[in-house]
C-alpha cells in the first residue's frame, strides 16, 4: 500500500517540476547584474565547489554503504552544481571545477574535508548518514551567508532554491539516520516546517512532504514523512525516492492518499522562485493520481495545480 501511495505521489512532483522549470532555468543571463563583488565571487566559486564535495561523497558513500537515498541524493548535487556554473558563466567567472576527476578539488580545504568525510562515511551506514547530514547543515549555514551578503536577483533565486534543496536532502538524511537507530541533533531537517506544507525545489528537482496521511486499514492513519524526484517532463511524473514513518499525528492540513481513488492531495505546495524578479515563495494546492505501482517504483502524475 505504501509503495502505492508513493508511486502516486511521485508523478504529480514530476509534473510540477515541468511547470517550474520553465521559469526558472532560462531567466537569469537576461537579468543578471554583471557586477559582482569581491565577496560574492568568493562565495560562488566556493559553493560551486562545495556543492560538487556533496555530490562526490554522496557517490563514495553510496558505493561503502549501499544505501539508495546516496545515489538519489547525488544526482540531484548535480544539478545543483550545473545551477551553480550557470551564475559562473554569466557573471564570466573561471570554473574551479573544471575537469576535475570526482574526489579532486581545487580548493585544498574541501579537498581534506573529503577525504575525511569518505573515510568516516564508510565506517557503517549510519556513519554515512550523519555525514550526509553534516555535508547538508554546512551547506545551508554557507548558503544562508551567502544571500545575506547578496543584492543581485539572480543569485539569490538560485541560491534560495539551493538552499530549499539543502533543506530536503537534510531532511532525508536524518530521518533515515532515525529509522536506523541513529540519533540525530535537536532541530535537523525540516523538524520546523509546518506539516502542512510541502516543498518542491526546482534545482534539484526533489519533493518533500513532512506529513502524509495513509490510511492503516483500521480506520485510522500512519503519517509518513516523503520524498519525491521528477523523473519525466513528458508527461509529468514524480518517483518516490524515501519514505520514513512519523510520530506526527493526521491532521486535514497534511497532504492525504485515498485509496480508493488512488488520488494523492498536496494542501499546500511550497515552490522556489519563478522568475529572477520575484525571489518570494509561490504556493499551490495540486491533486496527484498514482500510475505505476510495481516492485521496480512508485510513480504519480500531476491531475490538478492550482496558484493559492
Amino acid at each position: 500500500m505504501i509503495i502505492k501511495v508513493m508511486q502516486n505521489f511521485s508523478r504529480l512532483v514530476c509534473s510540477l517540476s515541468v511547470f517550474l522549470l520553465s521559469g526558472l532555468l532560462f531567466a537569469p543571463c537576461l537579468y543578471a547584474q554583471l557586477n559582482l563583488t569581491q565577496l560574492e565571487e568568493q562565495e560562488l566559486l566556493y559553493l560551486r565547489e562545495e556543492e560538487k564535495l556533496a555530490r562526490d561523497v554522496y557517490t563514495a558513500l553510496y558505493a561503502s554503504s549501499s544505501l539508495q537515498i546516496f545515489s538519489n541524493i547525488s544526482q540531484s548535487e548535480q544539478r545543483h552544481m550545473n545551477a551553480a556554473l550557470s551564475l559562473l558563466q554569466t557573471y564570466g567567472l573561471t570554473d574551479p571545477v573544471g575537469s576535475n576527476a570526482a574526489g579532486v578539488f581545487t580548493n585544498s580545504e574541501l579537498q581534506s574535508l573529503y577525504d575525511q568525510l569518505v573515510a568516516q562515511g564508510a565506517a557503517s551506514q549510519i556513519a554515512a548518514l550523519q555525514v550526509g547530514v553534516l555535508i547538508e547543515e554546512t551547506d545551508i549555514a554557507d548558503l544562508e551567508a551567502a544571500i545575506g551578503n547578496t543584492d543581485k536577483p539572480d543569485v539569490i533565486r538560485v541560491y534560495n532554491n539551493l538552499l530549499k534543496g539543502s533543506r530536503n536532502h537534510l531532511s532525508a538524511f536524518t530521518n533515515n539516520l532515525a529509522a536506523l537507530g541513529g540519533e540525530p541533533n535537536p532541530g535537523q531537517g525540516n523538524s520546523n516546517l509546518d506539516p502542512g506544507t510541502s516543498v518542491y525545489e526546482p534545482i534539484s528537482e526533489t519533493l518533500y512532504l513532512p506529513a502524509l496521511n495513509f490510511p492503516d486499514g483500521q480506520g485510522g492513519f500512519v503519517v509518513y514523512d516523503v520524498m519525491f524526484r521528477l523523473v519525466e517532463t513528458l508527461p509529468q511524473t514524480l518517483e518516490l525516492i524515501a519514505i520514513n514513518t512519523t510520530n506526527k499525528l493526521a491532521s486535514d492540513i497534511h497532504a492525504s492518499y485515498d485509496p480508493a481513488t488512488e488520488i494523492l492531495t498536496v494542501p499546500r505546495l511550497q515552490v522556489g522562485a519563478l522568475s529572477i524578479d520575484s525571489v518570494a515563495q509561490a504556493q499551490y494546492s495540486a491533486n496527484l493520481s498514482l500510475v505505476e505501482n510495481s516492485p521496480e517504483r512508485i510513480l504519480f502524475s500531476l491531475v490538478s495545480l492550482a496558484q493559492l
